[in-house]
């Protein structure tokens, strides 16, 4: 029993349709795994923004080194210099997720997957 040729046709573009899809689908997810691992890397942070990381260490430190001893100024400087570097942070961080989660709305594939 032979097939139509044209359901042949048909059969074999939506078969190449699909398969561009998916791997259009696996380049995205990979995408946001690649996204995802360097938004949890610490590195990625002090990469980007050494000065505000060297300020949290330095304010870690003191505010570690104050609690050891009796030392409430050291103390209170290394927790404002801590504070500080976070707060910076944290807006960096929203942005950067922001802008991740902009980067990841799905575009208009209409007609994109028929070329």
């Amino acid at each position: 029993m032979t097939k139509n040729p044209d359901l042949q046709r048909e059969t074999r573009r939506l078969r190449l349709r699909i398969a561009r899809l998916r791997r259009r689908i696996d380049g995205r997810v990979r995408s946001a795994e690649r996204g995802g691992r360097k938004l949890l890397s610490w590195r990625t942070y002090v990469q980007r923004w050494p000065g505000n990381a060297v300020a949290a260490a330095l304010g870690a430190g003191l505010a570690i080194s104050a609690g050891l001893s009796a030392r409430r100024l050291t103390r209170w400087i290394g927790l404002r210099l801590m504070r500080r570097a976070g707060g910076r942070f944290v807006e960096q961080m929203r942005k950067e997720l922001a802008e991740v989660w902009k980067n990841s709305a799905p575009e208009s594939s209409k007609g994109a997957d028929d070329a």
